[in-house]
Parts: C-alpha cells; structure tokens; sequence
C-alpha cells in the first residue's frame, strides 16, 4: 500500500512538473514576451527544451527580417509622404527586431551555460551575425539615420543607456565610500586585537576592502540593469585556469598566511632569512619586502621565508652585546677587566639587570682575549657595540695596554755544509 502511494505521489509530481515545463515553454515561445521574463521563463528549462526554443526564435527573427527587407525593398519605387511613412513603419519593425534578437541571444546564453553544445549553438550565432548585416546593407542611409536618431531619443536605448551609465557611476562612486567606511571600521575593530599582527591586519583590511568592492559592484552593474549571472561562470572558469597557472604564487600566498597568522617576524622587526637581512619594510600575500642597512630593497618570495630558518633579532627588548677584546699576554689582565668593568658601569645604555659579565675567556695564539657582554635595550645594541669598542681602544691606549696582532716566532736553524 506504501509502494503504491509512493508511486502515486512521485507520479503526480512528475505531471506536475510536466505542466510547469510545458506552460514555462509556451510562454517562452511568445514572440511578445518581454527580454525580462524570457530571461526568467528560461531558468528551469533543460538543454533539449531550449534547442527547441532557439528554433523557435529563429523562426521569429527570420519572419521579422522578411518584413524588414520587404519594407525596405518598397522604399525605392516610393517618395514624399508615402516614404516618410513607410520609414516610420522600418523604423518601429528595427526596434522589434532589436527585442526579438536580445530574446534569441538570451535563449543562446543560457544554453552555452547548461550544456557544452558547442555544434548546435554555433549556426544560431552565425545566423544572427549575418542578420546584423544584412539589416544594415538592406536599410537606406535615411531611414538608418532616422533609426539611430529614434534610438538616441527611446527610453530603451540612448537615453536608457546614459541613464544606465548615470546610475552605474553614482553606485560606483557610493561604493568607494562604503568600501573606504568598511575599512576604517574594520581596522577600528582589529586596533582591539593586540595579538594579531601588523602584517596580518593589513591583509584581513585589503581583504575586507577588495570583498567591498567586488560585492558592490556586481550590486552596481545589477542596479545598472547588467545581467550579472554570466560573470560567475567566468569567474568560475578563471579560477580554475588560475589555480594551475599560479601554483607558485598560490604557495606564496600560502606561506603569506602561516606567516601572518603565526606571526615569527612583524613590520619593523630586524630579521635573518634566506641569506638576506634588513628590517622588514612591507609583507604581500606573496612576498616580503627587506630594506638592508645600506637601504637597499631585497624582496624575499614567503616560500621561501616560511621554508627557511628565520631569525629575529628584534622580538626581544633586549639583547647582549658580545665584545672580545685581546690584550699582549704581558699586559695585566685583571686590571684590563676593572677597565672593561669602569667602561660599562659608566655607559647608562648598558643595563644593570641582567648583569654585565666581563671576564678572561681565551687564551689565543697571539692574544688573552677579553669577552665583555653587557645586556642593553634592542635598539641601542649596534651603538652601544660600536661605542664600547671606540671607548675600549681610547682606554686600552691611555693604560698601556696593548691590543697585540697576530705573531708567529720564527728560529732559524743553521745546517753543517
């Protein structure tokens, strides 16, 4: 009993759909339906169904080119009154022909889109090609003028069109300042995040800020009275060229985001990577930009960032500062570490906690070497090295103690002839 109203059930809704399809169909076939409920009839149609419909409307632009022509063939056995008239009359059927051939083409469009039917589609496209032509070969240079004036002057075509235009521009133009208002309260929202980093808060705002855009303008150029459903398909397709195209960039990017979520380095920060070194200037979704010390720009694809060892130096607010110093081994070592001790004790950039450690670390070939590694503040780590080492050589010169270079004893040993 179950099975049988199943049926039933399935088989009435099959019967309904049927009619649905059918009476979608006979509207469609209307040659007075207007382009905007064409383009909704056809919606629910199948592949077959507007093969079908395309024959139709063939039919339709064929009859309507009939009296076009035959209009314009009495155009030259007439004159005066008669052909002013008679131009009206072309004129009225080109604006038809016009509807009619939007019709036939949005029929083609939303075949193209349902179904690769490449062979069939192609002859519906060659024919309305040669109509276009023909149209203009069969219309007198009168007559053509009056229909371009009548198109300037119509509601559907120049002034429809400029006001198209007007309201496109007007959109657009509330669009960049929506886009613009989006982003500052993005970024006033991402101020609250401390945790999240400057590069990776550039790129959620650009983001935000592109989605703006791209969102408003498919609102703009549907306000507009643009057919926006093609642009997906396009889009569709180009994303799938592109992802094999750009694998390369694709990585960059994603090694753009481990970046900026994990965060290892930040604008500002003085990093190591990749054999280049600099302070990190501007980060990409798929490069980053390193300005070295003698200003120069290094642009470090983030694949390779994220797949090399990274090293920053900044992430600490302080740092140690590794000086070694050699004195002659005839020198007094310990009074040259109370020297080092004065120097650094004196010099209010080296911090007292973590405490400085001076110290006799080598024995060398040629020198004893002196290590001295106070902690400063990491932005005073490269003055503070070249400071204590300028101060260093003064006061090594002042005490007499020598800064020896490297020497090698040589005994020359006489041999019997």
């Amino acid at each position: 009993m179950t099975y049988l109203a199943v049926c039933l059930v399935v088989g009435l809704w099959a019967a309904i759909a049927q009619a649905a399809s059918e009476e979608m169909m006979a509207k469609a076939r209307d040659v007075t339906v207007p382009s905007e409920s064409l383009e909704l009839y056809v919606v629910p149609l199948t592949t077959a169904q507007l093969s079908e419909l395309a024959d139709v409307w063939q039919g339709h632009m064929s009859d309507i080119m009939a009296r076009f022509v035959d209009l314009n063939v009495q155009l030259e056995t007439l004159s005066g009154s008669e052909a002013e008239a008679t131009r009206m009359q072309v004129a009225s059927i080109s604006d038809e022909q016009a509807r009619i051939g939007a019709n036939y083409r949005a029929i083609l469009a939303s075949w193209t889109a349902k179904g690769d039917a490449t062979e069939e589609i192609t002859p519906h496209q060659k024919f309305l090609t040669a109509m276009a032509g023909a149209t203009l070969m069969a219309t007198d240079a009168r007559t053509l003028v009056a229909i371009v004036v009548g198109w300037l002057g119509s509601r559907d075509g120049g002034v429809g069109l400029l006001m198209q235009v007007g309201v496109f521009l007007i959109a657009l133009f509330i669009l960049l300042f929506i886009a613009r208002f989006v982003r500052k309260f993005a970024a006033r929202g991402l101020r609250r995040l401390p945790a999240m980093s400057k590069l990776l808060q550039g790129f959620v705002l650009t983001v935000v800020y592109w989605i703006t855009i791209v969102v408003g303008l498919m609102v703009a150029l549907g306000v507009a009275g643009v057919n926006v459903t093609p642009l997906f398909a396009v889009f569709g397709g180009l994303s799938f060229i592109l992802g094999f195209a750009l694998q390369d960039t694709l990585g960059n990017l994603a090694s753009g985001l481990m970046i900026m979520v994990l965060k290892p380095f930040d604008t500002g920060d003085y990093i190591e990577v990749s054999g280049a070194s600099g302070v990190v200037d501007d980060m990409s979704v798929v490069s980053t930009q390193i300005r070295t010390f003698d200003n120069q720009i290094v642009v470090v694809p983030n694949s390779k960032i994220w797949g090399d060892v990274i090293t920053n130096v900044s992430a600490a607010k302080t740092r140690r500062v590794d000086l070694v110093f050699g004195i002659a081994y005839s020198d007094n070592a310990p009074a040259a570490v109370e020297v080092l001790k004065a120097l650094v004790a004196a010099d209010p950039r080296c911090l007292k906690d973590p405490a400085p450690e001076i110290f006799v670390g080598e024995l060398g070939d040629s020198s004893v070497n002196l290590f001295c590694r106070p902690w400063v503040v990491t932005e005073d780590y490269w003055n503070v090295y070249w400071g204590l080492t300028g101060q260093v050589k003064e006061r090594f010169d002042a005490e007499g103690i020598s800064i020896p270079f490297p020497q090698r004893d040589v005994h020359l040993v006489p041999v019997d002839s």
